[in-house]
């Protein structure tokens, strides 16, 4: 090949190769949320989960039901043990999920990622400080968090995003949100509704496909509550430890149940009523 061929080649190929590049070096989202379950008066979350070691290194989602991971997402690992050190507002509280989703196709995520949520609502990366890096091209998307055992939410609108962290905040009462009452709201803050036990993207207290029957079970049958108690305390990372305490408690002090009912009670004045996720 001549030198006069090499050259031609090297700039057909070069400019495709750059485009391609410069198309996938990603979206960076700047997240908060807030979990109604871990909420403290204080405006923090508490950090149970952590402090007792019970948090697991690697997202648990990929193994829950009702949870998939989309485009690069599934699999993230926390950095390092000192991630999981940190303590007072950057405390993690527990694994999330944040998805993306096109402008043009709403009812299918893009991609997604499993992070971290610290006490004071930060969404962060695996170093427990950067945001989210999400390697799709720059565009429109709305944004999705979701979590174990509470309801998630998605914006009303798509975001306009790029490699300059975007920030989205899910704790403000006033950012639109997809859907009716998407999220507890006590009009000065937002959280994800807590007690979806069961992961079927619905709060029930009572009547077929319940959550609180999901607490009541786990303990029951849980192999060291030999006797049967109803106030048994079952320790560990469940979907059942509604106010992730570390604890799942049927009846007594601190349980999961009473949550679950009075948030019922406060959203739409009975216990009866459920709460659906909005995110179509």
């Amino acid at each position: 090949m001549s030198i006069l061929h090499k050259v031609t080649l090297l700039f057909i190929v070069l400019p495709a190769t750059v485009f391609n590049l410069a198309a996938h070096n990603g979206v960076k989202v700047s997240v908060k949320m807030f979990l109604k379950g871990a909420l403290e008066p204080s405006g923090l979350m508490r950090d149970d989960l952590r402090s007792n070691g019970l948090l697991p290194n690697i997202e648990p989602y990929s193994s829950l039901a009702n949870f998939k991971h989309y485009g690069n997402g599934g699999g993230e690992v926390v950095a390092s043990s000192a991630v999981f050190q940190v303590t007072g507002n950057n405390a993690i509280v527990d694994w999330v999920m944040v998805e993306l989703r096109s402008e043009n196709s709403i009812t299918t995520p893009v991609t997604t990622h499993a992070a971290l949520l610290q006490r004071d609502g930060d969404v962060v990366d695996m170093d427990g400080v950067s945001p989210l890096n999400f390697l799709v091209a720059n565009g429109k998307y709305y944004v999705v968090v979701r979590h174990r055992n509470h309801i998630g939410v998605m914006t009303a609108a798509p975001k306009n995003l790029s490699s300059q962290p975007f920030f989205v905040d899910f704790t403000s009462p006033y950012m639109p949100l997809f859907g009716t009452n998407a999220c507890y709201n006590n009009g000065t803050l937002r959280a994800l509704w807590l007690g979806n036990t069961n992961a079927d993207k619905k709060v029930i207290y009572q009547g077929a496909g319940n959550d609180r029957d999901i607490i009541f079970f786990k303990v029951i049958q849980a192999p060291g509550n030999t006797s049967f108690s109803l106030d048994y305390i079952l320790l560990g990372y469940l979907s059942t430890d509604v106010n992730l305490d570390g604890k799942s408690i049927f009846e007594g002090n601190d349980n999961d149940v009473i949550p679950i009912l009075d948030q019922l009670i406060g959203s739409c004045q009975a216990g009866n009523c459920n709460i659906t996720e909005q995110i179509p």
